[in-house]
């Protein structure tokens, strides 16, 4: 008799297991699907291994204020040499001031340590667009360079910089980049060369005049 109560009791705790919902165990249609990822959201800056991440990364650099990865987007100092170098060239309106001193990387490096250094509370706001939001065309420099050698034609920009709640200033213009990619693992892309005009003589308007506002006032 008892072991015929036993059997009956094996049987019903198995009947009751089995209709059990294991708590370790996801639903069927409660699964969460992963958030469509774009490159350089929630505070992550990828490795620019295509040129078009060069340009998303130096948007966010800005918009972040953030110094160290917005000189991530131009070539370093130890890559510096033949047939690549960093340099910018100034509006022609500006030419006489960057003659007589050069624009270096330092410069680009100071300038933007200044500018976000200036900030009250969450400001400055920087935002950059790039030829209307439209894609940017990328073409070879040379017929044999379209793997390591890239450049811009002449892209319209607006730098929009709140300073505070109630001051802000937007900076716009022509502006062309040339890009290289690096032959050192992760073989990046790097701006080397940044040249800068004025849209309809706006020259107090251009990127050259807000570099050299915080050049001069470094002084």
């Amino acid at each position: 008799m008892l072991q015929l109560f036993n059997k009956f009791l094996v049987i019903i705790m198995a009947a009751l297991l089995g209709a059990c919902t294991n708590p370790f165990t996801t639903r069927e249609g409660q699964v969460e699907k992963p958030g469509t990822f774009l490159p350089g959201q929630n505070g992550v800056y990828d490795p620019a291994v295509t040129p078009e991440l060069v340009f998303v990364n130096l948007k966010k650099a800005l918009s972040d204020n953030n110094v160290a990865e917005y000189m991530k987007c131009f070539i370093p100092q130890s890559l510096q040499g033949q047939p690549h170098s960093f340099l910018f060239i100034p509006e022609q309106h500006f030419a006489n001031e960057f003659t007589r001193q050069p624009w270096t990387l330092n410069d680009e490096q100071n300038y933007f340590i200044q500018l976000v250094q200036s900030q009250k509370g969450d400001y400055p706001k920087i935002e950059l667009n790039l030829g209307d939001g439209g894609e940017i065309s990328l073409n070879p420099i040379t017929p044999t360079s379209v793997n390591d050698s890239l450049e811009t034609g002449s892209i319209k920009y607006n730098l929009k910089i709140a300073f505070s709640l109630d001051s802000s200033k937007t900076y716009s213009g022509l502006l062309q980049f040339r890009l290289f990619r690096s032959t050192t693992p992760p073989e990046v892309w790097y701006i080397y060369y940044w040249q800068d005009n004025a849209l309809n003589k706006n020259y107090d308007q251009t990127w050259t005049n807000l570099k050299l506002y915080y050049r001069k006032k470094a002084l």
